[in-house]
C-alpha cells in the first residue's frame, strides 16, 4: 500500500483526493488544508459543479481533526509552513503538493518526506516528468515535477509526431478553462488582466507549457512556442496546436498511427468541451477539428480535462515512483550501460497475406525496449517465439517481424538466425554491425517448450542462452503463465521485468484487489471449455457473475457439464450460459439459429444468439467492471462475427454513459479483434491465457522469478 499525503486541497487536491477513494493500492492518510472545516468534508466531497462520480461512499467525522471514509482514517493538518508538517508522524512517504506555491527543489524539501510531486511548472530545474511520455526516464529523484495540465496534454502528441514524422516547428495556443486564480468579477490585482471577470472576457493569458515542453522532449527545444486565452467555462480546455513536419505524410495518416498510442485518445464525434468532463485521458485529438494545412503543415484540436485528467496523471507518477524505489526487479532499477540484455517479449502477431496484420503486441514491447536502449548498452538481444511451428519452419522466422521492429525503434535490427546454438555466440563475437538483435524463433527449437523434462547436462540451446546476456528482461505478459525456457529457465543473476508486465498488472489489480467492492460481470468465450475449468473455478470466488459463451458452451452441451456448473455457482459468482446462437455442423455449411434445448449432437455453436445478447447486456449494464475475454463467436468468418461486434459497440456505448466504469480486455485473439475498432477501453491485454490465470490465482510462474 502507499501512503500518500495531499498538500493542498483545492480542485486539483480534491481530484486526486476523490480518484483514489477506491484505489486498492494508494491510501491517501493526510490531507494538509489551513483553512479548510472538516464538518462540511460530506458536502465538499459529495458535491461538485463539474465532475459526476461515484458518491457512495461512507463518512464519518471524528473529531475536527478526524474523519473516517469506507472504514478509512483520514487525518487534516492545518499549517501553511511545509516543514511543520508532521508528514513522518502518519508513515507518509509520497507527497502530492497541490498548492502551486513549493515550486523549487530548495522549497520542496520543507515537506519532511521521501517523495515530492509538484503539481506544476518548477521554477528551477527540477525534473519534470509526464506519464506516457518521458516516465520511463525516471531515475529514482527525491523531488519531481508533473509540470502542467497543458503540458501534459500536448507533449503525447508532440512525442508521437516527433518520433515517427520529425518536427521542423510547431506553435500552439491553449484555450483554457478558467482558473482559481481568475477573478469572477473584476477587482483589484497586481495583474491587469487577471483582475477582470471571466463571465464576462475572453482573457489572454501566459502560458509556461513551452519552457516545460522543451524540458521534457529536449529535440524540441527552440521550435516551440505557445500562448494562451482563458474562456469563460468552468472545466475542459482546448489546445490548438500548429505543426510543420519534417517528412511528406497526410493527416488521415497522422490520426491512425496516433489512434494507436495508449496515452492519446481520437475523438471521431463532433464533441464540445462539456462531453470530455472526468475523462482520465491527457490528450484527446479532435478529429473532425483537425486539419491539414498543407506543405507538411496540420492543425490538431486536442482536448483536455484540465482537473481530472491532470489529477489521474499526478496519481500515474506516484505509481512510477513507488514501483522503481521499492522493486529491485523493475526494468527501471537496473543500469543496462555496456551490458549484453537479453530481453524476453511477446511478438507472436497475427500474419495475413505473409504481413502483418496487428502490430499491438510490438507497439507496447516499446517503452521497455527505449528504456534499455538509453542506457546505451553494449548488445539488446530481443527473443520471442511467433507462431506454433514443428521444428525448423522458415514461414514462422522472425525475420518477418523485423521490418515494423525498425520502423518503431528507429534502429537497424540484425537477425540471429542460428538461434540458440553456438554459431550465434560465434557471430556475436566477431560481428559488430548491429546493437540490437533479434534471436531466431524460440519454438524452433524443442528446449524451450520441453527444458524441465529433459537432460539438460551438455545441451546446447539451454547453455546458449544462459551466456546471451549480462541482465534478463522479462516484458512478455502473454507467456508469464507458461513454464518455458525463456521463461522460467533463465539463470543470469541480474534480471527485471518491463513496463508492459507493471501495466498489465496494474490493470487487473481492479478485479485482483476489487477492495470497493465493484459489482464484476467476467465474461467468458473463446473455444474449448477443457482447459478453462480450473481457472473458472478460481474466477468465480473472485467475480460476481460469469456469462459464459462462445466454443465454451459447445463443451458443455456436448459433455453434460450441468454438475460443475452447480459446482462454481456455489461459490461468490452466479453463472450465466448464453442459450441460443447461429448453429452448423461445420463452418462450411449454413448456419440455423437454434437455443440450447434443440442443438443437435453433431452441430455447434458458431456465434451468439440475440437472447442470449439481450441478457449479456443487461448484465453489462448493472456491473462497474467488465472482463471480457474469448470472443462470442468465431470472428475469423465473416458470418459469425457479429456478435462480437455487437458487444464492443454496447461496451463502448456502456463507456460512454457511465464514466466510472471499466472494461478489460483478455488479450489474444479477443485482443486483436478488439485492436480493429475505436475504442476508449480501460486496458486491452497482450495475453489472453496469463490475464485470466492471473485473476483466478493471484500469480503467474513467470513473476515467481523475480
Amino acid at each position: 500500500m502507499i501512503s500518500i499525503g495531499i498538500n493542498g486541497f483545492g480542485r486539483i487536491g480534491k481530484c486526486v483526493f476523490l480518484q483514489l477513494i477506491y484505489n486498492p493500492n494508494m491510501d491517501v492518510k493526510v490531507i494538509n488544508a489551513p483553512d479548510f472545516d472538516i464538518q462540511k468534508m460530506d458536502t465538499y466531497l459529495k458535491n461538485d459543479s463539474v465532475h459526476q462520480y461515484n458518491k457512495q461512499f461512507d463518512l464519518q467525522i471524528i473529531d475536527n481533526d478526524t474523519f473516517e471514509l469506507n472504514g478509512k482514517t483520514v487525518h487534516i493538518l492545518r499549517n501553511r509552513d511545509a516543514s511543520k508538517l508532521p508528514w513522518k508522524k502518519y508513515n507518509i512517504n509520497h507527497v502530492i503538493d497541490a498548492t502551486g506555491v513549493y515550486l523549487t527543489n530548495e522549497k520542496a524539501k520543507q515537506h519532511d518526506v521521501d517523495y515530492v510531486i509538484m503539481s506544476a511548472p518548477p521554477k528551477d530545474d527540477t525534473p519534470i516528468y509526464i506519464y506516457g511520455v518521458n516516465h520511463e526516464n525516471y531515475q529514482g529523484e527525491k523531488i519531481i515535477s508533473n509540470a502542467s495540465c497543458t503540458t501534459n496534454c500536448i507533449t503525447p502528441v508532440l512525442r508521437h509526431l516527433s518520433q515517427n514524422y520529425g518536427i521542423k516547428q510547431a506553435s500552439f495556443t491553449t484555450i483554457h478553462s478558467s482558473t482559481a486564480s481568475q477573478k469572477v468579477v473584476d477587482t483589484a490585482h497586481s495583474k491587469s488582466r487577471t483582475c477582470r471577470s471571466i463571465f464576462n472576457n475572453i482573457i489572454p493569458h501566459s502560458t509556461g507549457a513551452s519552457s516545460s515542453i522543451s524540458k521534457v522532449l529536449p529535440q524540441l527545444k527552440d521550435k516551440i512556442s505557445g500562448t494562451s486565452v482563458r474562456v469563460p467555462v468552468n472545466n475542459v480546455s482546448l489546445v490548438d496546436l500548429n505543426v510543420e513536419l519534417e517528412k511528406n505524410v497526410s493527416l488521415q495518416t497522422v490520426l491512425k498511427k496516433i489512434e494507436n498510442d495508449p496515452h492519446i485518445e481520437i475523438s471521431k464525434d463532433n464533441l464540445v468541451s462539456s462531453d470530455f468532463i472526468s475523462s482520465k485521458c491527457p490528450s484527446i485529438v479532435d478529429e473532425h477539428a483537425s486539419m491539414e494545412l498543407g506543405n507538411k503543415q496540420f492543425k490538431l484540436m486536442i482536448w483536455y480535462d484540465n482537473e481530472w485528467s491532470y489529477a489521474h496523471q499526478l496519481i500515474q507518477l506516484v505509481n512510477i515512483i513507488f514501483e522503481y524505489n521499492s522493486n529491485p526487479h523493475y526494468v527501471n532499477n537496473i543500469n543496462y550501460y555496456n551490458k549484453n540484455v537479453l530481453l524476453r517479449l511477446d511478438l507472436n502477431v497475427p500474419l495475413k497475406d505473409g504481413l502483418i496484420s496487428d502490430d499491438h503486441r510490438i507497439k507496447c514491447a516499446m517503452p521497455t525496449i527505449f528504456r534499455i536502449l538509453k542506457d546505451k548498452p553494449n548488445r539488446l538481444i530481443i527473443m520471442s517465439h511467433f507462431g506454433r511451428p514443428n521444428g525448423l519452419d522458415e514461414n514462422y522466422s522472425m525475420k518477418k517481424i523485423i521490418p515494423k521492429l525498425e520502423e518503431y525503434i528507429h534502429k537497424n535490427v540484425g537477425l540471429l538466425k542460428h538461434g540458440l546454438s553456438q554459431t550465434t555466440l560465434d557471430q556475436l563475437v566477431l560481428e559488430h554491425d548491429y546493437q540490437i538483435y533479434l534471436l531466431e524463433n524460440l519454438r524452433f527449437h524443442e528446449e524451450e517448450m520441453k527444458y524441465k523434462s529433459m537432460d539438460l547436462t551438455n545441451n546446447e540451446s539451454y547453455q546458449v542462452m544462459q551466456k546471451l546476456g549480462n541482465v534478463y528482461v522479462n516484458d512478455a505478459f502473454g507467456c508469464m503463465h507458461r513454464d518455458h525456457l525463456s521463461i522460467t529457465g533463465i539463470q543470469i543473476p541480474e534480471k527485471a521485468y518491463g513496463f508492459l508486465v507493471e501495466k498489465e498488472l496494474h490493470a487487473l489489480h481492479n478485479i485482483t484487489q476489487n477492495k470497493s467492492l465493484k459489482k464484476v460481470l467476467a465474461i467468458i468465450g473463446g473455444g474449448k471449455m477443457d482447459d478453462k475449468l480450473e481457472l473458472l473455478k478460481n474466477l468465480s470466488k473472485k467475480v460476481d457473475h460469469i456469462f459464459i459463451c462462445g466454443g465454451n458452451v459447445n463443451s458443455i452441451l456436448k459433455n453434460n457439464m450441468q454438475d460443475y456448473l452447480d459446482e462454481i455457482s456455489s461459490h461468490k459468482a452466479k453463472i450465466t450460459l448464453m442459450i441460443d446462437g447461429l448453429c452448423s455442423e461445420n463452418l462450411k455449411n449454413e448456419s440455423k439459429y437454434k437455443t440450447n434445448d434443440n442443438v443437435g449432437t453433431d452441430e455447434y455453436y458458431f456465434d451468439i444468439g440475440m437472447k442470449s445478447f439481450n441478457e449479456l447486456h443487461e448484465l453489462i449494464h448493472n456491473h462497474d467492471i467488465i472482463f471480457w475475454n474469448g470472443t462470442l463467436g468465431v470472428v475469423e468468418n465473416e458470418q459469425y462475427k457479429q456478435g462480437s461486434e455487437l458487444l464492443v459497440n454496447t461496451l463502448i456505448q456502456e463507456l460512454t454513459s457511465f464514466k466510472k466504469k471499466k472494461v478489460i480486455v483478455g488479450g489474444g485473439d479477443t485482443g486483436g479483434f478488439v485492436n480493429k475498432y475505436n475504442h476508449n477501453f480501460t486496458h486491452i491485454s497482450t495475453g489472453g491465457g496469463a490475464s485470466i490465470e492471473y485473476i483466478s490465482t493471484d500469480n503467474l510462474i513467470g513473476l515467481q522469478y523475480f
